[in-house]
């Protein structure tokens, strides 16, 4: 992942709201996003193709428990499958370029599929709700860092040693 990637995973509505909206369920114990404990009985009753290609193009992928939609390398959905069930579903927008439009496709799609956002930057669930998406776009570090690199680093050097992971 770039650090001019924002990362959405899309949750169940229906997991979400059974949970609580609890971020915390979708971490596994070293901390790293798990999004697989709400699919795990939540499944879909959508062309998840057709959907997907209406906000990226399809494209190839390196795992035949993946598919890919989009470029790696700017903005992409990635679903993870285990056999034929969704496990996660995980968007990478490009904030180096205008994500309005991308945004606004993200909700439409998260709504289509009867999603919420799960925003891993923020840990935290939200509503498939435009105005809240691309305000976190935009006050997130890939945001930052997008809008000026240089001195985004540098604000990272000033940190603390242990807030960064030195």
């Amino acid at each position: 992942m770039g650090i001019w990637q924002f990362t959405v995973g899309l949750v169940p509505r229906a997991w979400a709201e059974a949970e609580g909206s609890v971020p915390a369920k979708l971490y596994d114990a070293d901390g790293h996003t798990d999004m697989s404990v709400a699919w795990r009985y939540e499944q879909l009753n959508v062309d998840i193709d057709d959907l997907m290609s209406r906000v990226l193009p399809a494209a190839a992928s390196w795992d035949d428990e993946i598919r890919i939609w989009g470029d790696e390398t700017t903005s992409d959905i990635q679903v993870c499958y285990e056999g034929i069930a969704v496990e996660s579903v995980q968007i990478r927008i490009d904030t180096r370029n205008s994500t309005s439009d991308l945004c606004s496709k993200i909700v439409r799609l998260a709504r289509a599929m009867d999603c919420y956002l799960f925003l891993p930057g923020d840990r935290s669930i939200i509503s498939a709700d435009e105005a809240a998406l691309s305000n976190a776009v935009c006050k997130s570090s890939a945001a930052r860092y997008s809008a000026d690199p240089h001195a985004f680093l540098e604000s990272l050097a000033r940190l603390p040693s242990q807030a960064h992971g030195r």
